[in-house]
């Protein structure tokens, strides 16, 4: 498998990135004030969206049962799980553990597949003070950048609470060969310096 997704394998050796995903996050808060969940919506390039539906069966409306849509999300959603979901999460003292994905779905919309899951916190975090949570794959087989509308939303954080996006340069091209990739690992930080990143403070 050349990256978190298992259908990627199958993919033409291509410069990296070789998937693109344009990304939201939603940070959930409890009634009592800590951060218990992410929830994540990313949606796939067309090229990707169409390389993963390729054969399967279609409804007479163009779009996609659930018996091709549901075990396509439980595939991709597992298949993350080496890769820490592609999330890493910290306060200004310690990192944040997540449990595994929770409500994951997949749906397709003008030509391009979207995942839907929610990331629970392994133990909920009060919200004063700072966290940031990079969002990147460490092996830069896909690139990931946030929505232009709507990036990121707080849901019942404690009043107060404000965030900020960091997004890197990303290289319009890519000088290292294919042998170099192919290398690396959930464990390698090469992708590291392509994270984009959420920065939440509150009082």
């Amino acid at each position: 498998m050349a990256a978190a997704f298992s259908c990627l394998g199958a993919l033409p050796a291509l410069a990296h990135p070789h998937v693109w995903v344009s990304m939201r996050t939603q940070l959930v808060y409890s009634p009592d004030g800590k951060l218990i969940a992410l929830k994540q919506d990313w949606t796939f390039d067309e090229a990707f969206s169409v390389f993963a539906l390729q054969g399967m069966e279609r409804n007479k409306d163009g779009s996609y049962p659930d018996s091709v849509l549901k075990p396509l999300a439980e595939v991709n959603v597992t298949s993350l799980k080496e890769y820490d979901y592609f999330v890493r999460g910290k306060t200004a003292v310690a990192k944040i553990a997540f449990k595994d994905p929770v409500d994951y779905t997949l749906t397709f919309d003008k030509d391009a597949l979207t995942l839907h899951f929610t990331l629970p916190l392994a133990k909920p975090v009060a919200a004063k003070g700072s966290m940031t949570f990079d969002i990147y794959d460490p092996t830069y087989f896909v690139s990931f950048e946030f929505a232009e509308k709507d990036t990121v939303s707080l849901e019942g954080a404690p009043a107060g609470c404000s965030f900020r996006v960091e997004t890197p340069d990303q290289p319009q091209t890519m000088t290292l060969g294919e042998s170099f990739f192919s290398n690396l690992t959930a464990s390698s930080t090469y992708g590291a310096q392509y994270a984009d990143k959420i920065l939440v403070k509150c009082p």
